[in-house]
């Protein structure tokens, strides 16, 4: 009976171990499984960060970082193909990329840029309209300066400043000062007009006025013209426009601010023989200042992700315009006569 006691005794604990070990691996199968429940949460949630992460990058353009802008003179001094003389230094820049990182809006940019910088030239020279044509008949040289500045240059973006001295008909009476801009988007090819990025009304006409005056000292426009240069930013001086071409321009500069101005560059009737003429009114304004005549564009979500890149190298052959250059005679006998 102790024997079988001791057995039965013996089963029972055997089976109550079983039934402790069968429970002790229920539980862990059940908490091997919640392990699973969230190790599976972690990886779907790691899995969904990274997608939103990566859509992120993806949707932030990369931009270009290792570029140049190596700048470039066209040149010509007594060329024998027109009847008459010309002497043209234009100075412009032209941008290239890597092997690396090429830019694929290149060629389109490069046409920009020089084009700009030609401007005046095509108008007056090579590429003349019928009332050109015929002006041309009294010709006797005809000059261009053109310098050219790049102001601002990032990933995104690039800001080109050019200023011109040029004189149709004699590099000594007919002599006229003008300045243009380009800034280009790197990765899109296009360029920013003034009114594609800032709303040209009277507030801010108010605004550029009053810092031109500013930038003078004196004031030089009068609270009753800002009218005036209303059309003249909007191109719609209807009183004018037979004599005048419009050009509303703006550069960004190097610590962020804006130089915005307007050319009057003549047409053929306002042509007239008289000292050197300079009708490019501008001025300089900053970023926090414009910002309440911000339009909807692309170009501030450009320049807010703007860093500093790119390298602009010097023209490496550049010759000084023999009419209208820094030591040309026409100044000295202009300084003479007055």
């Amino acid at each position: 009976m102790e024997g079988i006691q001791t057995g039965y005794d013996g089963y029972a604990a055997e089976e109550e171990i079983k039934t402790d070990d069968t429970e002790v691996l229920k539980k862990g199968k059940v908490i091997g499984r919640k392990w699973l429940f969230v190790l599976a949460a972690v990886i779907v949630l790691a899995v969904i960060a990274g997608g939103v992460a990566a859509y992120l990058v993806s949707t932030v353009p990369k931009g270009y970082h290792d570029y140049t802008v190596q700048k470039n003179q066209y040149y010509v001094e007594y060329s024998d193909k027109y009847p008459y003389w010309d002497v043209l230094t234009v100075e412009y820049p032209i941008l290239a990329g890597t092997r690396e990182e090429p830019i694929e809006q290149l060629e389109q940019i490069n046409s920009k840029l020089y084009d700009t910088a030609m401007d005046r030239v095509n108008y007056w020279h090579l590429k003349p309209n019928d009332e050109v044509q015929k002006l041309q008949e009294e010709y006797s040289i005809f000059s261009s300066d053109v310098q050219c500045d790049v102001t601002y240059h990032s990933q995104y973006l690039m800001s080109v400043s050019y200023k011109e001295i040029y004189a149709p008909i004699s590099p000594v009476w007919y002599v006229y000062m003008t300045q243009r801009a380009l800034t280009v988007d790197l990765l899109t090819g296009e360029s920013y007009a003034l009114g594609d990025i800032l709303r040209l009304d009277e507030g801010f006409a108010g605004l550029w006025v009053d810092k031109f005056n500013e930038k003078l000292g004196e004031e030089m426009i009068a609270p009753e013209d800002v009218d005036i240069f209303i059309d003249w930013f909007n191109c719609s001086d209807k009183e004018l426009e037979k004599y005048y071409d419009f050009v509303p321009f703006f550069y960004v500069t190097e610590e962020g601010n804006f130089v915005v101005g307007v050319s009057l560059d003549p047409k053929v009737a306002a042509l007239s023989g008289s000292d050197p003429s300079n009708s490019t009114f501008y001025t300089e304004l900053t970023a926090e200042e414009i910002a309440p005549y911000k339009k909807e564009s692309l170009f501030w979500d450009r320049l807010d992700k703007s860093e500093s890149t790119g390298r602009v190298l010097p023209c490496m052959e550049k010759a000084d315009n023999l009419w209208l250059g820094d030591q040309a005679s026409v100044w000295d006998y202009w300084e003479e006569k007055r």
